[in-house]
């Protein structure tokens, strides 16, 4: 049994605003990140979780499907060094910044709505729910990923 995950390689500048606007993780590699996290988590999309709604991603709608970078969409942070592409716009704004640009992840405490979460790894700061409910935990800019699900 074979299984494939496809992304494209995003254009910095396609979507991420200049000068580290609003979606500037929108670029490289983010696609990529969430597509193949996305196959790992579940390469026969058949697998189904409680159903979530975020704010973050009203475009998802309620669903109960597990896809891990629906829900945090948009949202990454920057690593590593990335020497391709890093030019201006054609606009002569600048949205490369040198780095790559991975998706952060739901994890399946988020989806199942596990509280307090003593299964993921601690939070950055000290919480009641103690584990991280996203690979980036409070680095995460949105409270919401701070606590479960909300179901719909």
């Amino acid at each position: 049994m074979q299984t494939f995950a496809w992304a494209s390689w995003v254009q910095p500048g396609l979507y991420a605003r200049p000068n580290g606007g609003t979606d500037w993780a929108l670029q490289d590699i983010h696609a990529v990140s969430h597509e193949i996290a996305e196959w790992g988590d579940d390469p026969f999309v058949n697998n189904t979780v409680e159903p979530w709604l975020t704010p973050t991603a009203p475009q998802y709608g309620c669903t109960n499907v597990l896809e891990t970078g629906d829900p945090v969409v948009a949202i990454g942070f920057a690593m590593g060094t990335n020497t391709f592409e890093q030019g201006p716009n054609p606009n002569g704004t600048q949205s490369a910044d040198g780095y790559y640009h991975p998706e952060d992840e739901a994890l399946l405490p988020w989806f199942m709505r596990v509280a307090p979460n003593n299964i993921s790894e601690p939070t950055q700061s000290p919480s009641t729910n103690v584990g991280r409910y996203t690979f980036m935990g409070d680095l995460n800019p949105f409270p919401g990923f701070r606590q479960p699900a909300t179901g719909c």
